[in-house]
């Protein structure tokens, strides 16, 4: 049981209480997982509050409630080192899938590049094999996250498309320059990836965004999406340098909620990259798509 193997590794720290931080999908899993540890003697509190990834970690919270260790589950460490009030525990927590009869004819391409989470990483040999009987060449890029797609992008002068084996979106859609086919663990079958809405409205952005006249620039306080994709300061000097005005604002969650009433024309993202395809009253831009709305590109 996963359980069974999440105390053994916590024993193996010498932690006695710790703080566990799950994503939305586990939740369910919590009170068995708390269960378990009493058991064996480790008084564990949880963080219910909303977790997007190993960037998005509970260490201060952990820190504050005097917990020796935060047991981060439900993904790998993230690929950017920073440092955390409290050591982390990572615990991936994966899925054992039974594939079954899969229909892949929607898919037209002859080679594949096959792509997971961490939950499910480990049914890629298995997808590989399904696909070499219907005739596809089939290459294992492995683990990708929202936002880092390097295993995607080590294959993809090699194949043709791309099949992302998960359940949701969010994943594959970080995926821009192949078709992306998604195998939906939830249904068993095969649907497309399309990113015609994301990119509709990332243009949107930059075209609404180029008669902005002030910016406000978004860092937050999560320690792994901290300047992420730019520094705040270099951003708001180069908007300064092309007569613009700019401040830097500091938050835990962006969201369109929390800048209601910020007197600001558009918005840069200095934090998570995917964050820009959510909604905003204002135009929100990446830094890369900064250098198109001021005439750099």
């Amino acid at each position: 049981m996963q359980a069974d193997s999440l105390v053994a590794e916590i024993k193996k720290t010498g932690a006695k209480r710790v703080m566990i931080q799950v994503p939305a999908g586990l939740k369910i899993k919590l009170a068995e997982i708390i269960a378990s540890l009493k058991e064996n003697g480790i008084v564990a509190l949880a963080s219910v509050s909303p977790s997007y990834g190993a960037c998005d970690l509970a260490d201060e919270e952990a820190k504050q409630h005097r917990c020796e260790l935060l047991v981060h589950i439900g993904h790998s460490k993230f690929y950017r080192d920073f440092t955390t009030a409290v050591p982390i525990l990572y615990f991936p927590w994966t899925v054992e899938l039974k594939l079954g009869n899969i229909d892949f004819s929607s898919i037209d391409e002859g080679r594949i590049g096959l792509l997971s989470t961490i939950q499910h990483v480990d049914a890629l040999p298995e997808l590989k094999a399904m696909l070499e009987k219907e005739g596809k060449e089939a290459v294992i890029g492995g683990q990708i996250l929202g936002c880092w797609l390097a295993n995607a992008d080590k294959i993809s002068d090699g194949v043709d498309a791309f099949l992302y084996l998960g359940s949701g979106k969010f994943h594959p859609l970080g995926l821009k320059n192949k078709k992306t086919y998604i195998l939906n663990v939830e249904k068993m079958s095969i649907e497309n990836a399309d990113r015609t809405e994301i990119e509709k409205r990332r243009y949107a952005n930059i075209y609404n965004a180029k008669d902005a006249k002030t910016f406000a620039i978004l860092t937050t306080t999560k320690k792994g999406q901290f300047e992420l994709l730019a520094k705040a300061e270099e951003i708001r000097k180069r908007l300064e340098e092309n007569d613009r005005n700019a401040f830097i604002l500091i938050m835990h969650e962006i969201n369109d909620d929390a800048l209601a009433g910020v007197r600001a024309d558009a918005f840069v993202n200095t934090a998570c990259p995917r964050i820009v395809e959510d909604h905003f009253s204002k135009p929100i831009l990446n830094p890369d798509d900064l250098r198109e709305v001021l005439g750099q590109i």
